[in-house]
């Protein structure tokens, strides 16, 4: 006989419950729990905002670089890349292996750098909680609403990834100094006891990897892995592997119970410079280019601050101060509060590296740029979340921390609302593709001139997006070319056009109906205007010029002079708003 065991129950009885159901319940009610929820919602608006938009802009001219690399082969992301594009390969390589999944367009081209901006506010949350549970969730909080980072979370560039490795570096460096302070916390304790012996180094590493269990390897292989990131991504990354070697120096020298990390210090930072060793070559070349011809000036008076304000303060020049006197506080509460191993290192880690890149710039060539100390910023918000969250009034902490809040979620608004746009390169290839001059003459009729022969990039690619094709042609020859003459600000790839034979240019033009050519103003590239005026010389009219912002990018339309108007347009196009395209 079958019993219906929901009639059999008493009545006012509880229903028994299912054992899936209260799984189900238990791991609910842990996820909400704050030490989960505050995290899983920072990580959330992390992805949104850096996710938001990704494909509303084309691709600008350094982002033209980035596709371009992430098409070449293996073998010339070794060789010929680092001459046109001054960063090691890695980002390059990853780029290339990621649009060979899903595509070269823009999205795609975008989405590793957005990932990379989660991967590292997640790993911020983890570097936090190494000094205290709610110090983790807030830095995550102010990494994930700093309009620097979210604006390098849209870029297909390798600054996200740089900055993910220095959040790598971060968090293994106050893992190990974790680990040290509870070594050393074990050794103090021993030595009080009055019959206890000292403990041999065997039992001390013994103690560090049984108890805090693999703590120290995780931030050894954090150490390492993040240490040939940036090594492997930019090479201002050297600085900040400086100011970590700095930093466990004076670990080492001042807390008797961190002598053992010696050893595997040591190892650890030999085997990231050992890997580095085949791309020195390259490297001294890139200097050796950089200190000929640069573009960034020195940061001198206001440019300090200026370059500052993007990784410290909020893009806001005038609290720039305020906030180095709140990572002054951070580390100050931190030394206050017995955790000076981890206000060592996040010190050194802030200050080595961008007081070592000001001395370089004064003293050798100027490399000081905001997105060159990008890798500053999972310290700077570590330090900050540290002065709000170590408080001791719990008022006065909750107004700390919904100022700080208040004041990024601010600055993320004024950004979004005051950002012009990335150069309207696809505005620039549909006016081409479809403008009645091209109608008239047929696509293959007419030739788009580029100089500097570096606008090809960017240019090529909005072509592809609508489907399109014309005859493109750099000047004074086409893109890569790093036997000519060429200034820095784009490689070696990209000559200059003065001094050059522009025979070239001619055999492209031949006698087309129309020729557009583009180029900036005030092109240092070309500075006398010489494309233009030679083209003046084969008896071409030059009958518009179209300017558009930003970029200051301007269409010259030239046409034989059987078909030429008698008056040169002049014609100037801004950007729409933020998000349109």
């Amino acid at each position: 006989m079958v019993h219906d065991e929901e009639a059999l129950r008493p009545a006012g009885s509880p229903r028994p419950e299912q054992p899936e159901n209260a799984t189900l319940r238990a791991r609910l009610a842990t996820w909400l729990r704050p030490e989960w929820s505050l995290p899983i919602l920072v990580v959330a608006i992390a992805a949104g905002l850096r996710f938001f938009g990704l494909g509303s802009q084309p691709l600008w001219l350094d982002e033209g670089y980035s596709w371009w690399d992430a098409r070449q082969t293996l073998a010339d992301l070794w060789s010929l890349v680092p001459q046109c594009d001054p960063h090691p390969p890695l980002y390059f390589v990853l780029l290339k292996a990621w649009t060979d999944v899903l595509g070269d367009g823009t999205v795609a081209l975008r989405m590793l750098s957005a990932l990379l901006g989660v991967a590292t506010t997640i790993t911020v949350i983890f570097a936090g909680r190494e000094i205290d549970r709610r110090v983790g969730w807030v830095a995550g909080l102010l990494f994930a609403l700093t309009p620097f980072q979210v604006e390098f979370g849209h870029e297909a560039r390798p600054y996200a990834l740089l900055c993910f490795g220095a959040a790598l570096v971060t968090f293994g460096a106050l893992r190990i100094a974790r680990v040290a302070r509870e070594v050393s916390s074990g050794l103090n304790a021993g030595a009080s006891a009055p019959l206890a012996r000292a403990p041999t180094m065997g039992e001390r590493v013994l103690a560090m990897l049984h108890e805090p269990g693999q703590a120290a390897l995780a931030g050894w292989a954090a150490l390492m892995s993040g240490g040939m990131i940036l090594l492997w991504t930019n090479n201002t990354s050297i600085l900040i592997i400086a100011a970590l070697s700095c930093a466990f120096l004076g670990l080492l020298a001042c807390d008797r119970g961190s002598r053992h990390l010696f050893k595997p210090l040591f190892v650890t930072l030999g085997l990231v410079v050992l890997l580095w060793l085949p791309y020195i070559p390259t490297l001294l070349e890139q200097a050796r280019g950089v200190e000929s011809d640069f573009w960034i000036p020195k940061p001198e008076g206001w440019r300090f601050a200026n370059e500052l304000r993007f990784v410290v303060s909020l893009d806001d020049f005038d609290a720039v101060w305020w906030a180095v006197a709140a990572l002054a506080g951070g580390l100050i509460l931190l030394w206050r509060r017995g955790a000076w191993r981890q206000a060592l290192l996040l010190g050194c880690l802030i200050v080595v590296p961008v007081g070592l890149n000001y001395a370089l710039s004064m003293t050798i060539k100027p490399i000081f740029i905001a997105r060159a100390l990008i890798g500053v910023a999972p310290a700077v918000v570590l330090v900050t979340a540290a002065a709000i969250m170590l408080i001791r009034g719990p008022w006065l902490r909750y107004c700390a921390l919904s100022l700080a809040i208040a004041a990024h979620a601010s600055a993320l608004g004024l950004w979004y609302a005051n950002y012009q746009g990335k150069e309207p390169w696809d505005r620039i290839a549909t006016e081409v593709a479809e403008g009645p001059l091209t109608l008239q003459a047929g696509k293959k009729d007419v030739v788009v001139l580029v100089a500097a022969n570096e606008l090809a990039l960017p240019l090529s690619h909005a072509f592809e997006d609508i489907h399109d094709s014309v005859t493109l042609q750099g000047a004074p020859a086409n893109f890569p070319s790093p036997g000519l003459g060429a200034r820095y600000p784009s490689g070696k790839c990209a000559p200059s056009v003065q001094g050059q034979n522009l025979a070239s240019i001619k055999k492209a033009v031949g006698s087309h109906h129309t020729i557009y050519f583009i180029t900036r103003r005030n092109n240092v590239y070309d500075p006398g205007n010489g494309i233009a005026k030679f083209l003046l010389s084969l008896g071409l009219k030059q009958i518009a010029v179209t300017t558009y912002n930003p970029g200051s990018l301007e269409v010259h339309e030239f046409v034989a002079q059987k078909n030429a108007p008698s008056v040169l347009a002049h014609v100037q196009i801004a950007a729409g708003p933020a998000g349109a395209n």
